[in-house]
């Protein structure tokens, strides 16, 4: 389902991503963890190009992708196989909670003005929000803001979707709810999704797989048992054991 090879990233003179090498089969939920800085979110938002890699393969559901030798309308259709939470809501502030998750639908693909706002409703009962359809983005919590974010997501039934420390930017009381609704998207849907964040006992949970970054690279690689009881890296239990 998603492929990545010899991924390349910098910024200026920082080489963010060192080459990472990265696989995930169909419905496979693969969890992100390790230090602030390591490359985490740039690792994400360069699977669907929102970055651009200097280098690198990214292949999502057999559609492949050369970083190098792109052009605009390869970058299109990839976009298209996946979607994004963001750590910032990233609400269009000049619309309404509804227009917002049908925005996707209809813009990327094409969908009737009717039918995107049949299954808007559907995606904003899921995330507990039927009761704001008209209110904007300025009118909500952040948490609330949040949940537009993910039925946004949900709502271009993408291949993929990548969650970038969905709960950062929140306050401690909102995080519990966004992330049951992240745990039932996990065992609804089964759709392949990768997550970076910083909530282990989460991570362990919602998880398949735990992937652990640091300084670019990709150091270990497991299931939650594996990594979060018998980690075969040094650098891995360093970080543990700092989080507990």
């Amino acid at each position: 389902m998603i492929r990545v090879e010899n991924l390349h990233k910098s910024f200026a003179d920082l080489h963010v991503l060192k080459g990472v090498d990265f696989s995930a089969k169909e419905g496979e939920v693969a969890v992100l963890i390790g230090p602030s800085g390591t490359g985490k979110s740039t690792f994400l938002r360069c699977i669907n190009f929102i970055e651009k890699a200097e280098k690198g393969i990214v292949e999502i559901d057999g559609l492949r992708v050369n970083a190098e030798t792109a052009k605009e309308k390869e970058l299109r259709r990839i976009r298209m196989k996946s979607s994004m939470v963001f750590q910032l809501y990233n609400a269009f502030k000049n619309k309404t909670v509804l227009e917002n998750v049908m925005l996707p639908m209809i813009s990327v693909q094409n969908m009737d003005k009717a039918l995107a706002k049949e299954k808007a409703l559907g995606y904003l009962e899921q995330v507990g929000l039927l009761d704001k359809l008209e209110e904007y983005p300025s009118r909500l919590s952040g948490g609330q803001q949040q949940r537009v974010g993910i039925a946004r997501a949900m709502a271009v039934n993408p291949k993929v979707m990548l969650l970038d420390e969905p709960t950062s930017s929140l306050d401690p009381e909102l995080v519990g709810g966004i992330l049951d609704i992240i745990r039932d998207l996990v065992s609804e849907h089964k759709r392949t999704m990768l997550i970076v964040t910083h909530e282990m006992r989460f991570a362990r949970e919602v998880a398949d797989r735990i992937i652990f970054m640091d300084d670019g690279v990709i150091i270990e690689d497991g299931s939650p048992e594996q990594i979060f009881l018998n980690p075969q890296k040094e650098r891995t239990k360093q970080f543990l054991e700092q989080m507990q």
